[in-house]
């Protein structure tokens, strides 16, 4: 009996194999032009290889050079935060995506960057991307405008709880407040300090 229900469930199985494997031949076959109805320009366009989608680090990495914000400092605090998972907070809180943005800061980002399509992950990053470096350009440091980032605002140091020391002790902020940064970002985004 054991045997004849293994034997079911591998037949059933290259049965849904072949089905879903003509049909994907069907759907490219029918996207195809037969070869006398193809015109030059559709001839050299057949022979492109097609690009690989970008991953999120190189999207993250071209929102970066648009925003003159260091990606390495992007690259850690997406590590930090959801080691570059897209993720919803799992304690209850309202942020979401890669950098872990709340809502209210997500919104009020997204229609100041005049994006579209929602709550996607290129859009959660933009909006991380942006609103750190807002708070770069209103705090003055790397260091700051991390800190901000994760609590609201800027505190002194000794103010810090022991969760907040251990995750701002995870990056050298040296490396990135000795950088020379455009104050303001390219997308016509009016920062004030």
């Amino acid at each position: 009996m054991k045997y004849s229900s293994n034997l079911i469930a591998a037949i059933s199985l290259l049965f849904i194999s072949l089905i879903a494997s003509s049909f994907l031949d069907k759907q490219s076959n029918t996207d195809s032009k037969p070869a006398e109805m193809v015109s030059k320009n559709d001839a050299t366009s057949i022979a492109e290889v097609p690009k690989e989608p970008k991953t999120i680090l190189e999207i993250a990495d071209s929102i970066c050079q648009e925003a003159h914000v260091p990606y390495e400092l992007i690259y850690e605090i997406g590590k930090n935060e959801s080691n570059w998972t897209y993720i919803k907070n799992t304690n209850g809180g309202s942020d979401f995506g890669d950098l872990q943005v709340i809502d209210q800061t997500y919104w009020y980002w997204y229609k100041r960057l005049n994006l579209k399509g929602g709550k996607t992950r290129k859009n959660y990053l933009k909006v991380g991307i942006y609103y750190l470096k807002y708070l770069h350009n209103k705090y003055g440091t790397w260091e700051k405008a991390r800190f901000a980032y994760g609590r609201g605002h800027w505190r002194e140091p000794y103010t810090w709880t022991h969760l907040e020391k251990k995750f701002m002790r995870k990056i050298d902020f040296s490396k990135y407040d000795s950088l020379q940064i455009p104050i303001y970002a390219s997308k016509n985004i009016e920062f004030k300090k």
